[in-house]
């Protein structure tokens, strides 16, 4: 999973994080056994004080798939975006408006689908229940 810690004003990042612009993340390459649902992975963001990723910017979306570090194929890294009432929703409740899916979006936003970022590939859709970085 991949987290941000935005639009506040600080010194720096936490230890361990990196900044990138004007947003610190870090990202959480875990073994199989210590991966976690969408929903499990944003408690843990939480949990520290930020959010997963949510992209708004060429800057965040370069951000996302440098930092999605071991991913590759089926396994990725969560982010900030999922399926909610048929559509594609960020957690920050704005809606999907531009993507970097691979090879190409869903047709439709299933509830219950949630994204992950694939380095060096882009977005792909999957269920929210999914353990994954």
């Amino acid at each position: 999973m991949v987290y941000v810690v935005s639009g506040r004003q600080c010194k720096g990042c936490q230890n361990g994080w990196i900044l990138s612009g004007s947003n610190c993340y870090v990202y959480h390459n875990a073994a199989p056994a210590d991966q976690k649902t969408w929903e499990e992975a944003q408690q843990d963001c939480r949990g520290k004080g930020s959010d997963l990723v949510v992209v708004h910017s060429q800057e965040e979306k370069d951000a996302l798939n440098t930092y999605s570090v071991g991913s590759s194929g089926t396994d990725g890294c969560w982010f900030g975006l999922r399926a909610e009432g048929g559509r594609w929703k960020w957690i920050d409740g704005s809606n999907l408006t531009v993507s970097y899916w691979t090879p190409q979006p869903p047709p439709t936003a299933t509830d219950g689908q949630c994204v992950m970022s694939v380095q060096n590939v882009g977005w792909r859709s999957v269920n929210c229940t999914e353990k994954k970085q």
